[in-house]
Parts: structure tokens; C-alpha cells; sequence
């Protein structure tokens, strides 16, 4: 199991300006790539909100319904869409509050 590593990015003279990543949110859990490493890679959601790359969703569901490689929730390739948010957790909040809204 992969370890989540935290990394701190220091921004102008001071070190006032702190930005925080994970780099697991910028990496595909089935094929590794690294989206920092790779600027043109497209990570897209699930519904159960785990990014994959665009290349592993066509592999993996281009060919009708599939379980997602993390969680084993059947998806299919039309379910997964854009991140919107940088953080997942505002991204789900989002999504829960556009389905209740339609009720």
C-alpha cells in the first residue's frame, strides 16, 4: 500500500505563502503516472471519487461496465468526469448537494 507523502511548496521571500499538495491527488493509482512529471496527463473522477487517467478509463472501461481498481464499485466510462474543485472532499460535498437539489 502506497503511503500518502505530504509535500510543502514555500512561496515568495518571507515563506509567508504556504501551498500544500498531496502527491498521491496527482497521480493515477493503476499506471503510476505522475501528473507533474507528465503536464498533458488528464485525471478525471469517479463516483467514488478516485482519479484515474484518461488512458486507464478507456483500458479499463472502454469495453462496457468494470469494477473501479480501488474500491470495486462497478463504473462504467460515461460516469467519470472533469475535477472541478482541487480538493476531492469540496468535489464530493458539491456533487451530493446537486443531487439532493434535484429531489
Amino acid at each position: 500500500m502506497n503511503t500518502l507523502r505530504n509535500q510543502t511548496l514555500m512561496i515568495g521571500r518571507t515563506g509567508s505563502s504556504v501551498v500544500s499538495y498531496q502527491e498521491e491527488d496527482a497521480q493515477c493509482p493503476v499506471c503510476k503516472s505522475d501528473k507533474y512529471l507528465t503536464p498533458n496527463l488528464k485525471l478525471l473522477v469517479s463516483p467514488c471519487f478516485h482519479k484515474m487517467c484518461e488512458s486507464c478509463i478507456d483500458r479499463l472501461f472502454g469495453s462496457g461496465p468494470a469494477p473501479c481498481p480501488i474500491c470495486q464499485l462497478v463504473l462504467r466510462r460515461n460516469q467519470f468526469m472533469s475535477q472541478i474543485f482541487e480538493d476531492l472532499t469540496v468535489e464530493k460535498e458539491v456533487r451530493i448537494r446537486k443531487r439532493v437539489a434535484k429531489v
